[in-house]
């Protein structure tokens, strides 16, 4: 028989009568978790050392690449291989294959001897990128866009040559019957004091310098007539023509007066011979301000 043990002693299993003793077949917590944690720490070791070797296998293999791309002398083989650190990222790393064959390349190489520098490889152009698109022909262009906003306005241009010229001629003689066809009574204005316009006796007018005018004439008849008229002439032929008609126009009258203006422009030659004709017979005011005739150039000609 066992003695039995008093409080505060020990058996001789090790613990006192009143303290709980451990079950055996229940591993606890804290055991769980300090394994766990041995587990991680051994694994995560094993990771590092993987990784590290995969770098050094990587960084062995660029310095090759490297050295297989380095043109050689013809003397002897490059004195050495720089260390090319590998770039950052998966993306930039070579394929496994690639690397291998270059390898081989290399090894090849150095046992056969120094030989010229490996050329460069072109890359041909993926020919599925470019299905379904079509070859733009020679010069094409595309649809024309819509037409930009007007921009300022440009300083003038220089002044030309052109010099213009002109003439005014006034009637004199009162209110008188004309015994001739042709109005002949013209004198120059004063203050139109241009040259190049020679009257003779006949009344005809000419022209001296070749260009473009504008023509005016009004002639202010006293008549009894039913139809007045009179034409400006160029070269004797008909150019203006200027028609009125007298309203209640009886034999007990006198007669009415009537105004009869016309203008245009013309092309004249240097030489051109202006006068104006009218039916004989014929009563009007001839005042400076009743009857005239005057040119104006307002242009060259055109050339031909």
């Amino acid at each position: 028989m066992k003695p039995l043990a008093l409080d505060g002693q020990r058996g001789e299993d090790g613990w006192a009568s009143g303290d709980p003793k451990p079950s055996r077949g229940r591993p606890t917590f804290q055991g769980l978790f300090n394994g766990a944690v041995c587990v991680a720490f051994v694994l995560l070791i094993f990771a590092c050392a993987g990784l590290f070797c995969r770098v050094t296998q990587m960084e062995r293999e660029l310095q090759e690449l490297h050295r297989a791309f380095t043109p050689l002398s013809d003397g002897a083989k490059a004195a050495g291989t720089p260390t090319v650190s590998p770039p950052d990222g998966p993306a930039h790393l070579p394929q496994q294959n690639n690397n291998n064959r270059q390898v081989h390349n290399v090894r090849k190489r150095d046992a056969e001897g120094p030989t010229e520098a490996p050329r460069k490889r072109r890359h041909k152009k993926d020919k599925g990128d470019r299905k379904g698109k079509k070859k733009c022909p020679k010069n094409c262009k595309g649809k024309k866009g819509d037409a930009g906003p007007p921009g300022e306005r440009g300083p003038p241009g220089p002044a030309g040559n052109f010099t213009s010229t002109f003439a005014h001629f006034k009637s004199s003689g009162g209110r008188a019957e004309l015994e001739t066809d042709t109005l002949n009574n013209w004198i120059l204005a004063d203050w139109a004091n241009e040259e190049g316009f020679p009257v003779a006796s006949s009344g005809q007018i000419t022209v001296e310098k070749p260009g473009i005018y504008f023509i005016y004439s009004q002639i202010v008849f006293y008549e009894k007539h039913h139809l007045l008229s009179y034409q400006v002439c160029v070269d004797g032929s008909p150019f203006l023509t200027c028609n009125e008609s007298v309203e209640n126009a009886t034999s007990d009258v006198t007669g009415r007066y009537k105004t009869c203006y016309v203008a245009g422009l013309a092309p004249l030659q240097a030489g051109a011979k202006i006068e104006v004709r009218l039916p004989e017979n014929m009563f009007a005011l001839l005042f400076h301000d009743t009857t005239y005739l005057g040119l104006i150039k307002v242009a060259d000609l055109p050339s031909a």
